[in-house]
């Protein structure tokens, strides 16, 4: 399985990229280096999207408990808070399996921050070519930006 995440920033316009991978213990986490794209640098970010589902996720060592979370995404962008940016961001949660590939999209409630309950899913069938779903994931995701 491969995952990839996808933020799409409605106030800088820009398409966030970091790079996944799964630690020792199985789980997954957001790590260095976080590619940040504007908008409109589509071939750019569409080729890394293209590249990072077509390799694995490295496994990493498991982060020590005593480790903060941090914020690779927050720090790049000089933010404060993830409530912050999650009012004005889109997450888009890929899956790569065997048999297929999933897309999450975050909803939002009417506090403005992501819902589970609201968020959506498509799946298509693991060799179906990645414009099918690479168009409606983008024509879904920059129309509904928040500025």
């Amino acid at each position: 399985m491969n995952m990839i995440k996808i933020y799409l920033w409605g106030p800088g316009k820009k398409v966030i990229l970091p790079t996944m991978a799964e630690t020792e213990a199985g789980f997954f986490v957001e790590t260095a280096p976080l590619r940040v794209y504007d908008t409109a640098q589509v071939d750019n970010w569409k080729a890394q999207l293209h590249s990072m589902l077509s390799k694995a996720m490295p496994v990493i060592p498991t982060p020590d408990e005593n480790e903060g979370p941090g914020s690779l995404i927050l720090d790049k962008l000089q933010l404060d808070s993830w409530t912050q940016f999650e009012k004005t961001a889109t997450l888009f949660t890929v899956h790569k399996g065997a048999r297929y590939i999933s897309i999450y999209a975050t909803g939002k409630g009417e506090d403005g921050m992501w819902s589970q309950s609201l968020s959506s899913e498509r799946k298509f069938h693991s060799k179906a070519p990645w414009t099918w779903w690479w168009k409606p994931l983008c024509k879904t995701s920059f129309a509904t930006l928040k500025q």
